[in-house]
């Protein structure tokens, strides 16, 4: 019976960590946006790990919210009556939360604190998982296979494995937790600074070993490829230690906006000040973007991305592409028709790999996505480069070689035309006779890509009508040159994909997402914001999302044929 006790307990547990909602929710709720800063800051403490959980009072609307899109009304009442029937005695007004500790072993040390409105009551609701052994001075124990400690103190329940760790735990750490579930139902913070020294050199010895290990079980390398499979390695590792000493704190929270229809997704990170991480996010604040034009809000999908790119990270992006181009090289040696055509091959692969590189030591790169399904499959696909015309010299090298292969069907046309300075190509790829009919109602009798270069870019158009949108495209980026730059952005809308996939061969599946999500509510977005030494990336699910979800699953266990 105490086991079944924990069991429960824990279940109830995670149904509240499952499920966010607080009243008071700002940048959560849609309200203007804040500055990165409010989502990160609150009081400092010597944990690691932060879990903060909203009061039941303003959660259990939402957990009731978030159960009824999945489940339907009978989870949403069923989850009601489970967090209400195990947190009597609770004040279910204010937040609760879990810190976590690791000593110099690595061995966590969680404790959870619980607002205390009535102790008698609590334990009434335990009775029938047995009894508590009262220690005296507030302290409590439970023993339900091991023992846990309860001690009253201030307001709070502190919950914990052994008696020093409730005793030595100060409660006024627990005063934070107000501020961090302010914006969110759930919250969880990392403070990698309060990892203990000898647990991270422990950890980097363990990888350390791991890597000597591997390049034992790998003794057929050459050893160039050992050398360049370690340095690999080691920078992996030099990657791994720097994020760890260069972040400060690391933020999830979780919140759901039951008015608006959203359920939103916080992650964000605070910076060391004089990392490289916090140099590149200062830098970010003073970026432009040339690509803003591409992306259409009321597309399928649209994204944009921008990357900083420091110095030393060139290093180690020449060193990763090293050891790949070997491996090609390797290949190309042993299936080349003769000596001349390894050459050239060889020749190819390092001029495109330097044209990578050299776009690289610009220390920025943008990339844009839009994809559009209003009649056909449109897809568009955007990246700058350090020179366009050295991409255009490389297409018609591969343009020749294409034309010189009797049995590859592929063309790639080169300087076909030009629209608003841009130099237009073409690439075409016949479908092989047995590619089905939905294939076919996609891209026709062959998949056909329209080809932009400018001196910084290069545009890529998939689908029957990529001719105009190539052009428009174009057209689309020289209106809007330069804007400030966003981390990333990113729009997806749900029900036009569902009717795009239903028109091409329609399921069970699709047709039962489609029914909810066509009600509206039914974009899935990715929006970025830097502040100081601080970056946040939010990912908000409106609410047909999530119901269509659950309504194709349950039409897929129901029996439904097919999927996407």
């Amino acid at each position: 019976m105490k086991m079944k006790w924990f069991v429960r307990s824990s279940v109830i547990a995670a149904l509240a960590f499952a499920a966010p909602t607080p009243a008071d929710l700002l940048y959560a709720q849609g309200a203007k946006s804040q500055s990165a800063s409010a989502v990160i800051e609150e009081a400092e403490d010597a944990s690691v790990v932060v879990v903060g959980l909203a009061p039941v009072d303003t959660m259990l609307p939402n957990v009731q919210h978030l159960a009824r899109l999945i489940a339907g009304g009978g989870g949403a009442g069923t989850v009601a009556t489970l967090i209400k029937q195990y947190t009597g005695g609770l004040d279910t007004a204010r937040p609760a939360g879990v810190f976590v500790e690791l000593d110099e072993s690595g061995t966590p040390s969680p404790i959870a604190c619980l607002p205390l409105r009535n102790l008698d009551e609590f334990f009434q609701q335990l009775v029938i998982f047995g009894e508590p052994e009262d220690l005296g001075d507030g302290l409590y124990s439970f023993n339900i296979g091991n023992s846990i400690y309860l001690r009253k103190v201030e307001g709070w329940l502190v919950v914990g494995q052994s008696e020093d760790a409730v005793l030595n735990f100060d409660t006024t750490v627990a005063e934070n937790l107000k501020g961090m579930v302010a914006k969110y139902d759930l919250r969880v913070q990392v403070n990698p600074q309060n990892i203990p020294d000898e647990l991270l050199q422990f950890f980097m010895s363990q990888m350390q070993a791991g890597i000597e290990q591997g390049m034992a079980s790998n003794p057929n390398m050459s050893e160039e490829q050992a050398e360049a499979a370690r340095a690999n390695a080691e920078q992996m590792m030099a990657s791994f230690q720097e994020g760890i000493e260069g972040t400060e704190k690391f933020v999830i929270g979780l919140a759901v906006n039951k008015a608006d229809k959203k359920t939103m997704l916080d992650v964000g990170t605070k910076f060391v000040e004089g990392s490289k991480f916090a140099t590149q996010i200062e830098k970010v604040k003073g970026s432009m973007a040339t690509l803003a034009g591409i992306p259409q809000d009321a597309s399928m999908m649209s994204a944009q991305s921008l990357q900083l790119i420091a110095p030393e990270e060139v290093k180690q992006l020449e060193d990763t592409m090293s050891s790949s181009i070997e491996a090609a090289f390797k290949q190309i040696e042993e299936n080349a028709k003769n000596p001349e055509d390894a050459a050239k091959a060889k020749d190819f692969i390092n001029r495109l790999v330097e044209l990578v590189m050299d776009s690289a030591r610009e220390g920025k790169m943008e990339s844009a996505l839009n994809i559009t399904v209003e009649k056909n499959l449109n897809a568009v696909g955007s990246f700058t480069v350090a020179d366009g015309k050295k991409v255009e010299a490389l297409a018609a090298e591969a343009s020749k070689a294409l034309a010189t292969e009797k049995d590859v069907p592929v063309k790639l046309q080169v300087n076909t035309g030009k629209h608003a300075g841009a130099n237009l190509h073409k690439l075409t790829v016949p479908l092989p006779p047995e590619a089905d009919d939905s294939a076919r109602k996609v891209f026709g009798d062959q998949v056909t890509v329209a080809i932009a270069t400018t001196p910084k870019a290069v545009h890529l158009a998939l689908g029957k009508d990529c001719d105009t949108v190539i052009k428009s495209t174009i057209d689309r980026v020289t209106a809007k040159p330069s804007s400030p730059a966003e981390m990333v952005k990113a729009r997806f809308n749900l029900t036009q994909l569902l009717t795009y996939i239903q028109s091409i061969k329609s399921n069970p599946v699709v047709d039962a997402m489609l029914e909810t999500a066509s009600g509206g509510a039914d974009k899935v977005m990715v929006d970025s914001k830097v502040g100081d030494r601080e970056s946040v990336v939010r990912i908000t699910f409106e609410d047909n999302v999530i119901k269509a979800i659950s309504s194709g699953a349950k039409a897929a266990q129901g029996g439904g044929q097919g999927g996407f």
